[in-house]
């Protein structure tokens, strides 16, 4: 964690491993977790998913360029600062990707967790990106995934049955595909973080372009009607 420094990943600041102070310091996240922050405000606003959506692959793809796979993304797991810039937090299970040593199966939570690493198979940096694809659904709903079920029937659906959460038909095509994408079973077909950096800027850029064009239509209709109503008299 010394090495990791970016602006979307929590900064560790340092520890003590002298007992019985033992402990492990990082930056202050003023605004809590993203999931303690949708139970208090409830649906987020679309344009503020695709921005968490953005923040958080790219510090996944810093993470991953680095070799540093996570093994728990899920919004418990997002802090915010004072300034509501979007941090990934909890490295209690991440693990620096080797050539020889084995995965731990089973590692993360099972309603984010990916098939691969459910039914204890090889896996790598790809078992984040099915992670990721779970969260925005969470961040799009506000809901746990599959919350009518145990965590333990949840992992034997997505293994079994292929099941994933159901897209509500409101979301846009493009974040469907984002998520449709992520949760592939075979992890070669999961697009990579630097893939989806860029598909996530995207969105959020076209959906803030539409947040100022309907802000700037108010403002035009009523300088129109004055103009009108000015020619009358």
């Amino acid at each position: 964690m010394r090495k990791v420094r970016h602006k979307n990943v929590v900064q560790f600041i340092g520890a003590c491993t002298r007992r019985p102070n033992l402990c492990i310091v990082f930056e202050f996240m003023a605004g809590g977790s993203i999931y303690d922050y949708m139970r208090k405000v409830g649906q987020l606003k679309l344009s503020l998913v695709l921005k968490i959506g953005t923040e958080v692959c790219r510090g996944m793809d810093y993470l991953h360029k680095r070799k540093i796979v996570h093994r728990d993304l899920k919004a418990a797991n997002l802090l915010m600062d004072e300034t509501g810039t979007v941090k990934i937090a909890d490295f209690g299970v991440a693990r620096v990707m080797n050539t020889t040593g084995v995965m731990t199966a089973e590692t993360g939570t099972y309603r984010w967790m990916a098939p691969e690493v459910i039914e204890h198979n090889p896996y790598r940096e790809k078992a984040d990106v099915f992670s990721f694809g779970i969260t925005m659904w969470e961040l799009l709903t506000a809901r746990v995934p599959y919350e009518q079920m145990t965590p333990l029937q949840a992992a034997v659906g997505v293994v079994q049955k292929g099941l994933r959460p159901t897209i509500p038909p409101s979301c846009p095509e493009g974040l469907a595909s984002v998520m449709r994408d992520c949760w592939q079973k075979d992890p070669r077909e999961r697009p990579p973080f630097e893939v989806l950096k860029v598909r996530m800027e995207e969105l959020w850029k076209s959906m803030r372009q539409q947040e100022d064009r309907r802000a700037a239509t108010p403002g035009l209709l009523s300088k129109l009607r004055k103009n009108m109503s000015s020619s009358g008299r």
